[in-house]
């Protein structure tokens, strides 16, 4: 009681006077979860699961009460981390460090603090994370912690209490603990808050924006008329398209408008008047870029039978859509900004056995497995059907699962009621070790991120193991019942697909060449000769209309290979391509394989002699083939036909961009002076592969082989 100190567990704490005096700790029916002693060195080793915190109070040391600020390491509550020290006193048996006996029916056992310190030490040193149960999910949730906010507007006239609660709480799960942010106007000043440039709205940098007001709210009326002038309808609808409209002039982030639908019961028809007002709404949004529209009446379909519009709510607090709609609509528009933000998945891994269909295959044998239009084989087909029409939009198929291959591929390839074939799958692990082996292999060799895979599997096991082990993966929770499988999969804000493009329609396919190349990597022992062997070609073009959609969607979409991650829009874009001190630069990729594709951008800023490579960026599908760093080569011989002496490349670390860490060293630049930086001598010569040629269609030359 004597130790002064005004820390909690360093140095001259009692703590430190038992580690000091090589004390022993003795637990008597107890659990070693109860050591204290264990926070000294979690304390000592800065485990990244506590963070300081200063306690103030008053202690006396035998000359009298006198103030103390103590300094303590406590647990993140936002980490949501439970302790567990089994690893550790697992470690401290195995070692023969803990000394026990029984004692009048209880267990009495003993450690060394200095044993306790060392195997501490040792622990932690190798995985800070290690006394916490589930340690890579509670890492992952630290590093989603350390992001930026994602920060979504709902903007509209009315009270939208309940509707951001709903995205607050649709957040919570979609983002697992990445921090949120979520903005709506007060009642009545969405107008102004939209004009005003010091308003909490403009101010706010919302990176989706959502207008949510019914046609009602429009109209400022409570009810529908049938019979409203159609000049009254007009400016009504008009005056809204107009405040969408001054709102997307301020900013160059994606603005969603939901359409007009009918949410309550009414005595005359009032179809016509709101086919009316969307007609109006869509010729008045005609032609802004960066305004799409939400398809309500699509939402309400999707929504069941409960209430739309909850009376109570309307009549008491002008909030104009139910609880439950509000949930279905947080859903929807959760969809839509994880799409534009990237964050969807991209290939779906799916089971085999009572997922695709129901029944084991090795058990029951090919005729024996049900997929097919009698139930219970039919809610199988369904979810068959949706996974197909995602795959038609640009999400791969790939299939993991524990079974006999041959077996299995049989079942594919010749059961009647089969929708999907073995040609919509872009990779199969068909095996017996752990999934979670598996899926990462098959991440590896499609060379996409895990946060971009999502898991389908009715074995709570299975989803259970991949949720521990690989964290970043997206796990739904299957229903019990099979026949709700295909509505999950759905209405899952991760399999939201929008604005379709001519290369998300191609990405199956495009993932399936990246297969066959891997496949075709291993019949070669020198890098250089499977690289030549592919017959790559690239096209550097300057940015133009025609593909503007897409170099924003990279920017948009592309994580592991992009040394600055800046999500630069299509306003930005636009500005760069026309400024005098930048350019933009699209790169497109063709092989044997797979056709000529826009996969990448380069963003150049030039400042005199020196240029700077604001961002570099490439697809996925064609990493590890050498265009990576070969690029940078050709690049520096256009600078030096340009007159620059000098370019620049940053590389900011993120937690997915691993891939593009070296290669501004791979392509010969040295360390610069800051963090991340490198540089190099724009010299003119080539220092790219001789096999990778590149043709430049910024200055109409011809191929060049660098």
């Amino acid at each position: 009681m004597a130790c002064r100190s005004d820390t909690a567990f360093g140095a001259d704490t009692v703590f430190e006077v038992f580690e000091r005096e090589r004390a022993r700790i003795v637990v008597l029916g107890a659990s070693w979860d109860s050591c204290t002693q264990v926070h000294r060195y979690e304390e000592l080793f800065d485990v990244p699961y506590r963070h300081p915190m200063t306690v103030s109070g008053h202690v006396d040391f035998g000359a009298g009460r006198h103030p103390l600020d103590l300094r303590m390491v406590v647990r993140d509550v936002d980490l949501k981390s439970t302790l567990d020290f089994a690893p550790l006193f697992d470690r401290l048996r195995v070692n023969g460090s803990i000394a026990g006996a029984d004692l009048l029916g209880t267990r009495v056992e003993s450690v060394s603090t200095a044993d306790l310190a060392a195997v501490c030490g040792e622990l932690m040193t190798d995985d800070p994370w290690i006394l916490v149960r589930q340690p890579r999910l509670i890492e992952r949730r630290a590093r989603l912690l350390a992001r930026e906010p994602v920060r979504l507007a709902v903007l509209g006239s009315r009270t939208l209490d309940v509707l951001t609660a709903e995205l607050a709480a649709e957040g919570e799960r979609v983002l697992a603990g990445e921090p949120l942010a979520v903005h709506a106007p007060e009642f009545g000043a969405l107008g102004r808050d939209i004009h005003d440039p010091a308003s909490p709205l403009r101010t706010f940098g919302a990176q989706v924006s959502f207008f949510v007001d019914r046609i009602e709210d429009v109209l400022a009326v409570d009810d529908l008329d049938p019979d409203l002038p159609a000049e009254r309808l007009a400016d009504a609808v008009n005056h809204y398209a107009d405040l969408v409209a001054a709102y997307a002039e301020t900013t160059d982030r994606p603005v969603f408008v939901t359409t007009f639908a009918q949410l309550q019961a009414a005595r005359r028809p009032v179809g016509p008047l709101i086919a009316e007002a969307n007609r109006l709404l869509a010729a008045a949004l005609a032609g802004l870029e960066t305004v799409h529209t939400v398809d309500l009446a699509d939402a309400v379909a999707r929504h069941g039978g409960d209430s739309l519009v909850d009376q109570r709510l309307w009549q008491v607090a002008r909030v104009p859509h139910s609880r439950s709609l509000s949930a279905t609509l947080a859903r929807r528009y959760w969809g839509l900004a994880l799409s534009v933000l990237g964050r969807t998945a991209r290939v779906i891994v799916t089971d085999l056995d009572n997922t695709l269909w129901h029944g084991v295959v090795g058990e029951d044998g090919i005729e024996g497995i049900q997929v097919g239009t009698d139930h219970p084989g039919n809610a199988h087909q369904r979810l068959q059907r949706v996974l197909k029409s995602l795959s038609d939009a640009g999400v791969a198929l790939a299939v993991c699962s524990k079974n006999d291959e041959d077996l299995a591929l049989r079942a594919i390839r010749e059961h009647s009621g089969m929708v999907l074939g073995e040609d919509d799958f872009v990779a199969m692990e068909i095996g017996w070790r752990p999934k979670t082996e598996a899926i990462a292999d098959l991440a590896a060799r499609l060379n996409i991120g895990l946060a971009n895979i999502l898991f389908l599997d009715d074995n709570p096991v299975e989803r259970a193991a991949v949720r521990e082990f690989l964290p970043d993966v997206i796990v739904p929770e299957l229903p019990a019942d099979p026949t709700g499988y295909a509505d999950l999969v759905l209405d899952s804000p991760f399999t939201t697909v929008f604005a379709v493009t001519d290369a998300d329609r191609r990405r199956t396919a495009q993932y399936r060449a990246r297969e066959q190349v891997e496949k075709r990597r291993r019949g070669f022992d020198r890098p250089e000769d499977f690289y030549a062997s592919l017959g790559t070609e690239v096209h550097v073009s300057p940015l133009t209309e025609g593909t503007m959609a897409r170099a924003e969607q990279l920017c948009a979409k592309t994580n592991q290979f992009n040394t600055t991650t800046r999500r630069h829009t299509r306003a930005e874009l636009r500005h760069l391509a026309d400024a005098p001190d930048s350019d933009v630069l699209v790169v497109a990729v063709g092989d044997r394989f797979s056709p000529r594709e826009d996969v990448g951008l380069v963003i150049l800023r030039h400042d005199g002699p020196v240029t700077t490579v604001d961002s570099y960026l490439l697809s996925c599908r064609v990493l590890g083939r050498g265009v990576e760093a070969g690029l940078l080569g050709w690049l520096t011989g256009r600078l030096a036909a340009d007159g620059k002496t000098r370019v620049r490349g940053l590389v900011v670390p993120t937690e997915r961009n691993g891939p593009c860490r070296t290669v501004f060293a791979d392509a010969g630049f040295t360390p610069g002076p800051g963090d991340g930086e490198w540089e190099r001598p724009v010299d003119g010569a080539a220092r790219g592969p001789a096999w990778l040629p590149i043709v430049d269609h910024t200055k109409r030359r011809e191929t060049q082989h660098v």
